[in-house]
């Protein structure tokens, strides 16, 4: 016999044809959606229609001022008038104008000069009258001027009458680095005193091992910024870096200023070298008028002598000079020169002392060089990677002029050397040019001393306690004798002059 099951409330089954909660965040936009809505709406504005009334007060009577400051000073209105303290900042009842305000008595400032600034334009911006700004201009410049950035303290005096400036009363400056000034007024006049800075100049050498990166082993050794992208850059020209190993020496000696009041100054790199097993591998010592580095060994040399020289180091020949089959092109014409294979960057240099006459693209060879060394015969230098000298520069025997590349018609690193005899090719083989000491006979000995000085110096002397130069007198750095310059004004007005 079967049971029929009991059938569900009537309230139950509505809820699950009408569902009273949903999630809105689906079906969106859908009639079941808006329902929901609906719903929502309804419950709260029931919700808000049964809250209970909230009890309002309402205060009739008027603030005295006592509770009205209480009340101030518990708002945020203090804030607005630039207090954060909650102190009434307005002007009260008792405040009035003053018919003139007390001066200070002096003034301490400082001033910068500007790039491109004067000193007297600086002054004036500064408060100072323009009798005083010239003045002062007039007396730095004949003590030799100041540059861009120098800082001047000035003191500045109580004003003399209404609508003019405050007079200048004392000014101090660091002008160079190897001196500071001071200007006090006496009367109409100034007084200048010079206070020379003790300054040594001893040259900073620095050694260390090139361990894998000689960058990374100049930085830890302490070597200035400036001096190792200098070394870098030289020994790169004249020895490829790839070639330094690990366990090799670096020196370098770089120009070096130190001054009593902390001051440094980095000057150009004069020395650097590369060593392995204990011996120099390469030499650079910077020499001459234009300020250029030069292989030491060679140019140390005293003997002069006629000999094939070949512009790139260890290279060999891949094509000689006369008729052959182009290997880009694909036909036989003229091969005006020889190929000389080497490593893609390794340094070409010059054959002789001569000048370039040009460097830059020249069709087929890429990236050219042309020199010219007197008496009709000149050389070229073609499918360079870059330039180390310019067009119009005047180059010497055995400098760097450029590097081993690809460029123009090529298959590969090398170099494509001419050689000119008369404005025609002839071949580079079969010329020899004078290889004579790099530097004249007469500058041979100081060349040699330079060098000898330079390695004489010990790593780290530069940093030394700096001595004065009056040490031996038993004067120290703070008692440098300071010298007085009085400056007076001329009857004319024409400035100051010394007395």
């Amino acid at each position: 016999m079967e049971t029929s099951q009991p059938s569900r409330a009537p309230v139950a089954s509505f809820l699950e044809r009408w569902p009273v909660s949903m999630d809105l965040a689906q079906h969106i936009g859908s009639p079941a959606w808006f329902r929901g809505m609906g719903i929502l709406a309804g419950i709260s504005a029931l919700a808000i229609s049964l809250l209970p009334p909230l009890p309002m007060r309402t205060i009739s009577e008027r603030l005295d001022l006592p509770a009205q400051d209480m009340l101030r000073s518990q708002s945020v209105q203090p804030l607005a008038l630039g207090s954060d303290m909650g102190q009434r900042m307005g002007l009260g009842a008792q405040a009035a104008p003053m018919n003139s305000t007390p001066q200070r008595p002096r003034l301490e400032l400082v001033s910068v000069l500007a790039p491109g600034d004067s000193v007297a334009q600086m002054l004036s911006r500064a408060g100072v009258g323009a009798q005083d700004a010239s003045k002062l201009q007039e007396i730095i410049a004949q003590q030799g001027g100041v540059s861009a950035g120098t800082r001047f303290a000035l003191v500045l005096g109580r004003i003399p009458a209404a609508g003019q400036p405050r007079p200048l009363e004392h000014v101090a400056l660091h002008a160079r680095f190897d001196l500071d000034l001071t200007l006090q007024r006496q009367g109409a006049d100034f007084v200048v005193e010079r206070h020379p800075i003790a300054v040594d100049d001893t040259p900073l050498r620095i050694r260390g091992q090139a361990g894998d990166s000689v960058y990374r082993a100049a930085r830890a050794a302490g070597a200035p910024m400036k001096a190792i992208q200098q070394f870098l850059a030289a020994i790169d020209a004249h020895l490829n870096l790839e070639e330094v190993r690990r366990g090799d020496t670096f020196d370098m000696v770089v120009a070096y200023k130190r001054a009593a009041s902390g001051e440094v100054e980095v000057g150009d790199l004069l020395y650097a070298a590369i060593e392995s097993g204990g011996r120099p591998r390469k030499q650079l010592l910077r020499w001459g008028g234009e300020g250029q580095l030069f292989d030491a060994a060679a140019m140390a040399s005293a003997s002069a002598r006629q000999e094939l020289v070949m512009p790139v180091n260890g290279a060999r020949i891949t094509s000689g000079f006369g008729l052959r089959l182009h290997p880009i092109l694909g036909f036989a014409r003229m091969h005006a020169g020889t190929d000389l294979a080497a490593a893609y960057g390794s340094p070409v240099r010059a054959v002789a002392d001569g000048v370039a006459s040009f460097v830059g693209a020249h069709g087929g060879h890429g990236q050219y060089i042309r020199l010219e060394h007197g008496g009709g015969v000149g050389t070229g230098y073609g499918h360079l990677s870059r330039f180390a000298v310019a067009a119009g520069s005047r180059v010497r025997a055995g400098q760097v002029i450029g590097f081993v590349g690809s460029t123009g018609l090529s298959t590969g690193p090398h170099l494509h050397y001419e050689v000119f005899r008369g404005g025609m090719s002839v071949d580079p083989m079969s010329v020899h040019f004078t290889v004579r000491a790099g530097v004249p006979q007469k500058e041979l000995a100081a060349f040699k001393a330079r060098l000898a000085s330079l390695l004489r110096l010990q790593p780290g002397a530069a940093l030394a306690a700096l001595q004065a130069p009056h040490a031996k007198a038993g004067v120290g750095i703070n008692q440098l004798p300071t010298k007085s310059l009085t400056y007076l004004t001329d009857r004319k007005g024409s400035g100051p002059a010394p007395l």
